[in-house]
């Protein structure tokens, strides 16, 4: 299964956004943080370590429960969101894997990395992620 889709529950308490997801039995206050944004970050980090336990144990994923019915249980300072997640990627995000790739560059930039004890693939991981505006 590449796309999971879950409802997560926001709550809205102390100036703080807080969020759970009831299908995993995340509990509503296991990610929080200033902004929907970052609470949607961890909760993502959160359901993909939660799904790589059902997966290591060759189990089926929780379906998704109605928002209808997820409607009727909440309180005046809740919220429901769907969230959509590309499991590949996510799975990515926390087990860093490393893809072999072949570069071509001048031969004197290469003479005088290799003097300088240069490791080219730290230096090609820090300008993608420049390139590509990733922290």
């Amino acid at each position: 299964m590449n796309e999971v889709m879950y409802p997560i529950i926001l709550t809205y308490e102390d100036g703080m956004i807080y969020g759970g997801v009831p299908d995993l039995k995340i509990d509503n206050f296991l990610a929080y943080g200033n902004s929907v944004e970052e609470v949607i970050k961890d909760l993502k980090e959160i359901i993909t370590l939660s799904l790589l336990d059902y997966e290591d144990e060759n189990t089926e994923f929780p379906k998704a429960s109605s928002i209808d019915i997820l409607k009727t249980e909440l309180k005046g300072n809740q919220e429901i969101l769907l969230l959509n997640m590309w499991l590949p990627y996510e799975k990515s995000k926390i087990k860093l894997e490393y893809k072999k790739k072949t570069l071509s560059i001048p031969t004197w930039l290469d003479i005088l990395a290799t003097q300088k004890n240069i490791n080219f693939s730290q230096v090609l991981v820090k300008a993608l992620k420049k390139e590509l505006e990733i922290s």
